[in-house]
Parts: structure tokens; C-alpha cells; sequence
């Protein structure tokens, strides 16, 4: 089973910040890592898990 862990598109193609692995609440997000991080660090999330979601039909190789 697949797990989503966000399911706004409004985040497509940007840097999501949520508060731990078991809480997938969007505590903030931004056009780069660093914008997004530090949004959330000024929220007082000090460890926040920070990923990107792709925008549609985006091809993403690894």
C-alpha cells in the first residue's frame, strides 16, 4: 500500500516541511530547502522533515 504523505496540490513543484515522520501535518514550505527549513525552525520546530514534492507530470530521475 502506497502511503501519501501530502495531498494538496497547491505544495506541486515545492519544498514541503512536516513535523516529524508519524505527523505529516505542513508546518511550512518554500521554493528551496533552505527557505522551507528555516521557516519551520522559526516555528520552533527544531528537527523538522523536509522533502519535495514534484510538480505534475514532472519527471523525476534519480
Amino acid at each position: 500500500m502506497e502511503q501519501v504523505l501530502v495531498k494538496e496540490n497547491k505544495y506541486n513543484g515545492r519544498y514541503v516541511v512536516v513535523k516529524d515522520f508519524d505527523d505529516s501535518t505542513v508546518i511550512a514550505d518554500g521554493k528551496d530547502p533552505k527557505e522551507a527549513y528555516d521557516k519551520a525552525v522559526k516555528q520552533g520546530y527544531p528537527n523538522p522533515v523536509i522533502f519535495f514534492i514534484p510538480a505534475k507530470d514532472m519527471v523525476q530521475i534519480y
